[in-house]
C-alpha cells in the first residue's frame, strides 16, 4: 500500500498544488508499476524515492510562502500601501519568483517540454 496526493503530502492550497501533485504522483507510480511489475516492494520504494524529495520541497517552500513570496515582499517593502505594483516590485522580480516556484512544483514549461514521460519505465 502507498499514498499519493494530499493523503501523502498535504499542501497549502496554492496554485492547485494538491491536485497537480496528485497527478504527478499517479504518473510516476504508474511508471514504477510498469517497470517493476513483478516486484511490488521495489515499485513502491522507487515511487517514494522519486516523489518524496519533490513533494517535500514544495511543502517546505509553501511554509516559506512559495508563490506568495511576492505578496510578502510587497508587504515588507510598502507596509503602508502603494499606488502601483511597479513602485514596489519589478516585473523581473515577479518573473523570478514565479519561475522558481514553477521549477520546484514541476510546472516549468521549459522543463515539461524537455523531460521524458512520467509513465515511462523508471529505473
Amino acid at each position: 500500500m502507498t499514498l499519493l496526493g494530499d493523503a501523502a503530502h498535504p499542501m497549502y492550497p496554492i496554485g492547485s498544488n494538491g491536485a497537480s501533485q496528485a497527478i504527478l504522483d499517479a504518473r510516476v507510480l504508474t511508471g514504477c508499476l510498469l517497470h517493476y511489475g513483478s516486484d511490488p516492494e521495489r515499485e513502491l520504494a522507487r515511487y517514494e524515492e522519486i516523489r518524496r524529495p519533490a513533494t517535500a520541497g514544495i511543502v517546505l517552500a509553501n511554509r516559506r510562502q512559495g508563490p506568495e513570496a511576492a505578496t510578502q515582499l510587497m508587504e515588507d517593502r510598502a507596509p503602508d500601501g502603494f499606488a502601483q505594483i511597479s513602485d514596489v516590485i519589478t516585473n523581473s522580480e515577479l518573473a523570478t519568483i514565479a519561475e522558481s516556484y514553477k521549477k520546484l512544483a514541476a510546472f516549468s514549461v521549459a522543463e515539461l517540454n524537455t523531460r521524458g514521460s512520467l509513465t515511462a519505465p523508471t529505473p
